[in-house]
């Protein structure tokens, strides 16, 4: 009788050797304890290597170009001393978690050069104490009356002698919030001018003199109690820049001061007479001068126009305007130049677009012209019109049209630059003479200017004063916006958050528990 093969086979092969399987439990320690590895390397590495990013769409917890650039500036990286910075901030203060990040990231940028020391004034009474005794003179009564930071600037030895607290300062968080009255007028927070407000003191700590311009007040009929005096603007911009804006009348005075390192002429209504004129050419002549000139459209300068002119800078009886579907626009579209020299005011503006409202007439600029370059004198624009925009002439006309054979072709020229001398020689870079003009002055309203020309006053004043370094875009204030629902919207947004999130929740992890013990 013939055997089965597979019989003989199954009996002839070897036993099967069993697979060694770790335990549910072992795994589960295992896993857990490499869980506990790698959550302790993320840890060591983001504390050593750590980075924050603003996800913001703007940008709007980014410290601005501006305050960068100072806090990275030879001014700041060069003192031998940190600039010393107390935070007064009461943790349970509603500014307390916005405030105390944006220190944070003043100090991380300054990288040891701004020694800053949190306090809380409530919880640590000691060191309160402590702080109100270094600085009574300065604070007297007004210590911790609100949350303040103290900004202390000052050397040992002092600068100057006789003014040991000079660089030394405080501001008071109050004055950071932006407040407006509601409905109800009661008075609300609806937005912060912290970093515009920390980056100009800071400024005055480093640079404890400020800087002292020269307004020719007595060329305009400005009322200085208005609210929209172009000069109070002026005044309240470059204050923030650490620079004092004195008023000085031309009329009264043989020469410019010697401390003036810029005159500025906002809005003239007036010309100036010979022997005015006779000053300011004066003063041009010395080195290192700087002129700023925001010009009237409607105003018979003819003398000042004549000393602009010989620079290469010259402004026209025109007004630029575009006519849309038979409607007049003179609210100019204007470009920061991208053709400006290097380090020039335009610099981080270059290619952005701008909107001047008012009265704006155009300006020619002789750049390279033969006659100016023997003098070393150098003019360049540094904001032009947008496509469509002309110079009209007759402008006091109705119905205004393009006239090929008197009117001024666009692209047109609003601003302008002037350089005396060599800026490209270090050795004679500090002996260099500046203007910049504008051919108009009615952006300078508080209610018409904008953010982009707010920038560009604040970077022609550092070129000016040869801080270049200091330029770029300056501080958005952080706005809080309210969202107006009707009451079905908040009732459906009541029940998304309370009923149908969690009940999505549960619905995902019933399926995953069940996926699971199938």
């Amino acid at each position: 009788m013939n055997e089965d093969p597979k019989t003989n086979l199954s009996e002839m092969a070897p036993p099967p050797t069993p697979i060694t399987r770790v335990g549910t439990g072992s795994r589960v320690a295992i896993q857990l304890l490499l869980a506990v590895v790698i959550l302790m390397s993320a840890f060591y590495i983001g504390i050593l290597h750590h980075e924050r990013m603003d996800l913001t769409k703007t940008s709007q917890f980014t410290l601005s170009e501006q305050t960068t650039s100072l806090l990275k500036s030879s001014q700041l990286q060069d003192r031998e001393e940190p600039v010393k910075v107390i935070a007064a901030l009461r943790k349970n203060s509603t500014h307390y978690a916005r405030l105390r990040t944006l220190i944070e990231e003043y100090e991380r940028l300054a990288e040891g050069k701004l020694d800053v020391d949190y306090l809380d004034p409530i919880r640590d009474q000691d060191r309160s104490l402590e702080v109100a005794n270094n600085y009574s003179d300065l604070l007297a009564d007004q210590l911790f009356s609100d949350d303040i930071f103290i900004i202390d600037g000052r050397l040992s030895p002092p600068l100057d002698p006789t003014s040991p607290n000079a660089g030394l300062s405080f501001v008071r968080v109050e004055d950071m919030l932006v407040m407006r009255s509601d409905e109800n007028k009661q008075r609300r927070v609806i937005g912060y001018q912290d970093e515009e407000m920390l980056t100009s003191y800071l400024q005055a700590a480093i640079e404890p003199r400020p800087r002292v311009m020269y307004l020719i007040s007595d060329k305009n009929d400005l009322d200085a109690t208005a609210s929209v005096n172009p000069s109070q603007v002026l005044s309240e911009t470059m204050g923030r820049l650490n620079v004092f804006l004195a008023p000085i009348r031309i009329s009264e005075i043989n020469k410019i001061p010697e401390n003036a390192e810029g005159v500025v002429f906002a809005a003239p209504q007036y010309d100036l007479t010979d022997k005015e004129l006779a000053v300011v050419k004066e003063y041009w002549k010395r080195p290192s001068s700087s002129i700023l000139a925001f010009l009237d459209p409607s105003a018979d300068l003819t003398n000042l126009r004549s000393f602009f002119r010989k620079h290469g800078v010259t402004r026209r009886d025109d007004r630029i305007l575009k006519v849309t579907n038979g409607r007049t626009d003179s609210q100019v579209q204007a470009l920061f130049s991208v053709n400006a020299p290097v380090n020039s005011v335009t610099v981080s503006l270059e290619g952005k677009a701008t909107r001047f409202e008012g009265r704006v007439s155009s300006l020619e600029i002789r750049e390279g012209a033969e006659d100016l370059v023997t003098q070393g004198i150098r003019c360049f624009a540094v904001i032009e019109t947008a496509p469509g925009f002309w110079g009209e002439v007759d402008y006091k006309q109705p119905d205004p049209s393009f006239d090929d054979s008197s009117d001024y072709p666009g692209p047109l020229f609003i601003g302008a630059g002037v350089i005396k001398g060599n800026a490209n020689l270090d050795k004679i870079e500090e002996t260099v003479s500046k203007m910049m003009i504008l051919s108009t002055s009615d952006f300078l309203d508080p209610e018409r200017m904008n953010s982009e020309q707010l920038d560009f006053v604040k970077n022609s004043t550092h070129w000016l004063l040869g801080r270049e370094e200091l330029m770029g875009i300056g501080p958005r204030g952080l706005e809080r916006r309210k969202l107006n629902l009707i009451p079905s919207e908040i009732s459906w947004l009541q029940n998304i958050i309370i009923f149908f999130i969690p009940i999505g929740f549960l619905l995902i992890s019933l399926f995953v528990w069940s996926t699971r013990r199938a």
